[in-house]
């Protein structure tokens, strides 16, 4: 995948250093809190307690006011965007952007907690969500350690940031959250668009930062592992005076590793640090900011479906641990930083006032050599190698306002959110090439070796600039009546989108583009007492998606419904999560990756997924937890010039995964906890023909962590970690997008991890 598919933002060519922007950012964001509120306190007797209502809720969140020897929680709190004790959240604002209970959220709704994270230790967002269900995190397989792209019910989904949107580059580019500075990670399934405006409709990761804590807790983190993987860790929070009013946390990590694929490296220093001022208990603000450095990512490689045994054994299979590419040409980085600022308020009428911002840029410099095809020469594959530079810079400012409150009429009780958000970016992409250039594979010169002269690629380069300005208004009513919850949610979103591309071209091509349209969603469930939720929801979305096809042509936007009907089961108090979904989504003028032109995206006419989602995440018995879940997806093509009646590539039918783990706490074992967890990823299609399969792959992975205070109290809050991914070595395919591009499975990884805590 290239960078030219990338979403960039802003239109001053500014990295970190104070612009105007930054100094607006600042400056015309009153903004937001963390708003704890208190979510039920795990019992060891759920069956005796009910399901709550708004006030019950309340009751028992008052009622969990003891600190926990926790360190790294909140007064051991299970808020609506902070900590977890365990693997279920109780609330999450994912779904309403108030604080909801999961159970009440008309929608499917999953949360990836961070004790889940310390035990599983993914090297990603997308590898934190391989044990989520409906969520394909990584169908390019050894070389997705750097991206993350997620496919939620078929469809690519929206990442957000502490409840803002991550605006990137729709390819192998964009900005990427390190998973070590993240307390959550939330997927919402289907359509958000009546809240958080323009998206693909598929769903939205939303990933949740380590925020300042008024507890002091200090963490250190050192790990080593296959592929000569290096990564140290560090984590501190703790309040900054003596009565508490500023908070701060500092979160770093630096990584140094090779890859499986012979002469690659990726290095990265990730820097998070982030103060709260809590003038009283009603405001609460915070600052954070990130900053991420990459001065080597390793090359995105891909090879033809016939040099990997995947059509009939017509050429023998190559070395897929072997380089295709020139590197002594690649010379790949990237760099992004962003400023956040997180406002709320609560008046005396217990009325919220919430205010997001985020000013983000990122820098992207690929100098890498691509393969795509092959020739026949005396009846063996000669590959296609390619050299590119493709330079790319986004800028994106972001913004969210909204009011939220409660009001009673008569018997019924209603939480109303009203808001406007505002987003304004300037994205710039480049593409240089030389190429193709013919090359054995198995030789002992296996990738070409020239030195590229881009003269003709400079004189008609491709090359384009989007400028975008968004605003959307929207309204939301969640009612209560009795155990009755319905939710109404409407939004009206404006978009302006002015391209200037070159395609391949001296000469550019300018059109301006303006859209508008309305989006909504409506969900009703009812609340047994027994924690039994059953639900039904209709949602639609539209995305004036950034970005040209091959041709230089602006992208329409992608319009999306969808119906869910679905049940939830959660105990009040337990630490059991129960969730299943039937649903059918319906997208037009969906993106796809084009079978023709590598690196670029069409459009297809009209796509319709119905499918089952099944997620289950409980304590089977003391210390015994369990995580399972699979999905169905029955995906076609309902009108479409060309493909009408095929699936989409990258979408297995079928997908399931299972984990469990223990933690003794007594005999000689005391101190020790293991997992270990299974994943099935489906059979999937790899062209648009369908012709083309992808076989199905069975991988397992295993996960141990030692309390060495078990040994002696002078290691006291230290713990020994070993962690393997694809126990088994399985050699597989993760995906393909068309018979030319093709993408190998990832390795077998093993990773110690020494982390200390105090």
């Amino acid at each position: 995948m290239n960078s030219h598919w990338f979403s960039r933002t802003h239109s001053t060519e500014m990295g970190w250093s104070a612009s105007p922007r930054l100094r607006y950012t600042a400056l015309a964001t009153t903004l937001m809190l963390i708003s704890a509120q208190y979510a039920q306190a795990q019992t060891t007797a759920p069956s005796s307690q009910k399901t709550t209502t708004s006030n019950a809720q309340q009751q028992s969140d008052d009622v969990a006011t003891l600190p926990s020897i926790t360190v790294t929680s909140q007064s051991g709190s299970d808020t609506e965007n902070g900590p977890v004790q365990g693997y279920v959240a109780e609330k999450s604002r994912i779904g309403t952007k108030t604080s909801t209970s999961i159970l009440e959220t008309p929608q499917s709704v999953s949360v990836v907690t961070r004790e889940q994270m310390d035990l599983q230790q993914p090297t990603s967002s997308s590898a934190a969500l391989r044990y989520a269900a409906g969520a394909t995190s990584e169908r390019y397989g050894g070389f997705g350690s750097y991206l993350d792209m997620t496919r939620i019910r078929g469809v690519d989904a929206d990442y957000y940031l502490d409840g803002l949107r991550v605006i990137g580059n729709p390819g192998s580019w964009l900005p990427q959250v390190d998973a070590y500075s993240m307390e959550r990670i939330e997927v919402l399934r289907g359509p958000a668009a009546a809240i958080y405006g323009q998206g693909t409709g598929g769903g939205i990761v939303n990933q949740v930062s380590r925020k300042p804590q008024d507890i002091a807790a200090h963490e250190l983190n050192i790990q080593y592992g296959r592929f000569n993987r290096k990564q140290l860790g560090f984590d501190s929070t703790g309040p900054m005076n003596q009565d508490g009013t500023l908070l701060y946390r500092v979160t770093a990590s630096g990584l140094d590793s090779e890859g499986q694929i012979e002469d690659t490296r990726h290095k990265r220093l990730y820097l998070a640090p982030a103060i709260t001022w809590r003038p009283n208990t009603q405001t609460s603000w915070t600052i954070l900011a990130t900053h991420s450095r990459e001065p080597e990512l390793p090359n995105y490689n891909s090879l033809p479906a016939a040099v990997l045994g995947l059509e009939g054994g017509a050429y023998p299979e190559v070395d897929r641990h072997r380089n295709f590419t020139d590197s002594n040409f690649a010379q790949s980085s990237r760099k992004q930083n962003s400023i956040s600022s997180l406002f709320e308020h609560e008046f005396d009428n217990g009325w919220n006032f919430v205010s997001n911002a985020r000013y983000m840029y990122v820098q992207s410099n690929i100098q890498r050599g691509v393969v795509y095809g092959y020739q026949d020469v005396n009846g063996m594959p000669q590959l296609k190698g390619s050299y590119e530079l493709t330079p790319a810079k986004v800028n994106t400012f972001s913004m969210d306002n909204y009011l939220r409150g409660e009001l009673k009429l008569g018997a019924t009780t209603h939480t109303v959110l009203a808001g406007i958000d505002y987003s304004k970016g300037t994205l710039r992409n480049e593409l240089y090439s030389v190429g193709p250039i013919l090359f054995d594979p198995y030789g002992d010169i296996h990738h070409p070796n020239i030195y590229p002269d881009f003269t003709a690629s400079y004189a008609a380069p491709w090359k384009v600039q989007q400028d975008f300005t968004r605003v959307g208004v929207y309204l939301q009513d969640q009612i209560a009546y009795g155990r009755w919850r319905l939710t109404l949610s409407g939004r009206h979103d404006w978009s302006k989108t002015d391209d200037q591309t070159h395609s391949y071209s001296p000469t550019p091509r300018d059109t301006h583009q303006n859209d508008k349209k309305w989006s909504g969603r409506a969900g009703l469930s009812y609340q047994f007492d027994m924690g039994l939720a059953p639900y039904i929801s209709y949602a639609t979305s539209f995305d004036p998606i950034l970005g040209t096809n091959y041709k230089g042509e602006a992208f329409v936007p992608i319009e999306t419904k969808q119906t869910e009907l679905g049940i939830k089961y959660h105990p009040a108090g337990s630490k059991t999560l129960l969730s299943a979904a039937v649903f059918q989504l319906e997208q037009t003028n969906v993106k796809t990756a084009d079978a023709s032109h590598l690196g670029f995206n069409t459009q297809a006419g009209k796509v319709r997924t119905r499918g089952l989602d099944l997620q289950a995440t409980t304590e089977l018995a003391r210390d015994l937890n369990l995580i399972a879940s699979y999905t169905y997806l029955d995906n076609e093509l309902v009108q479409d010039a060309s493909y009408q009646g095929k699936s989409l590539t990258q979408t297995p039918k079928h997908s399931a995964s299972l984990w469990m783990d223990y933690a003794f706490k007594q005999g000689l074992l005391n101190g020790l906890q293991v997992g270990a967890g299974v994943r099935y990823l489906g059979k999937t299609y790899g062209d648009p023909t369908n012709k083309l399969e992808v076989p199905s792959a069975t991988l397992v992975d295993l996960g141990l962590n030692y309390n060495l205070g078990m040994l002696s109290p002078d290691l006291s809050g230290a713990t020994l970690s070993l962690n393997v991914n694809n126990l088994t070595n399985k050699q597989y395919i993760a995906s393909c997008t068309s018979r030319l591009y093709c993408f190998v499975g990832q390795d077998r990884t093993i990773t110690a991890s020494l982390n200390y805590r105090w």
